[in-house]
């Protein structure tokens, strides 16, 4: 994938952007890093008021399968109810770290011990999104997802922003709901201090979006 290059008129000279959205596995890339403890995750809350949603038939027709033998049938009602919660839910970052490696799939990450970083050293980003929506095209369910980011300081000054640097666009005849975003960061020209970086997910087909927080320190 192509970098986004953005250049900024503050002491930050140039900031370059990876980002995938990654279903399955991938090469392992193996990087050392000093054991330190990580703060927790900072992951901004989905809006209030979700839209209730009954599944009371779905998981009815689920307890009857089961209960009759019908393993399959009873795993696709389950799934059929997951999706109506899906779908009425809003979009949320479930869990979002920095990680030492290139994710090997959904849930399959090496979290990073320490959010302390060298100066230009990339920062390997693992999340994981739910409630994104589907556009049915035949018998094809397509996604839409936009990112956005703003880099401040830990003292709330923002120091550069972009909004859509990536569209990631997917299509499967499943709607499939383990969707992970791995997104690399590479920033030249910071100097050392504490900074946040934030990451705006915008859901097109599902008219939603969260964002999240991921604090990290340049080295002196």
């Amino acid at each position: 994938m192509n970098p986004v290059v953005v250049r900024s008129p503050l002491p930050l000279a140039t900031l370059i952007l990876f980002s995938c959205l990654a279903a399955g596995p991938a090469a392992a890339q193996t990087q050392q890093v000093t054991p330190v403890q990580q703060a927790p995750d900072r992951v901004a809350p989905p809006p209030v008021g979700p839209t209730p949603t009954d599944i009371s038939a779905e998981t009815r027709r689920a307890q009857e399968a089961a209960s009759a033998g019908r393993s399959v049938e009873a795993l696709d009602a389950l799934d059929e109810a997951a999706i109506a919660v899906s779908e009425k839910m809003p979009l949320t970052i479930r869990r979002a770290t920095f990680v030492a490696e290139e994710p090997q799939g959904y849930g399959v990450f090496n979290p990073r011990d320490s959010t302390s970083f060298e100066a230009s050293q990339p920062l390997l980003v693992y999340a994981e999104l739910a409630g994104q929506g589907w556009r049915r095209s035949g018998d094809i369910f397509r996604t839409d997802i936009v990112l956005d980011f703003e880099l401040r300081r830990a003292d709330g000054q923002s120091l550069v922003a972009q909004q859509a640097f990536n569209t990631i666009a997917t299509a499967s005849r499943r709607r499939n709901r383990e969707f992970f975003l791995y997104v690399t960061y590479s920033f030249s020209g910071l100097e050392p201090g504490d900074y946040v970086v934030r990451t705006t997910v915008r859901d097109r087909v599902g008219a939603k979006q969260t964002a999240f927080d991921l604090a990290f320190a340049v080295r002196r």
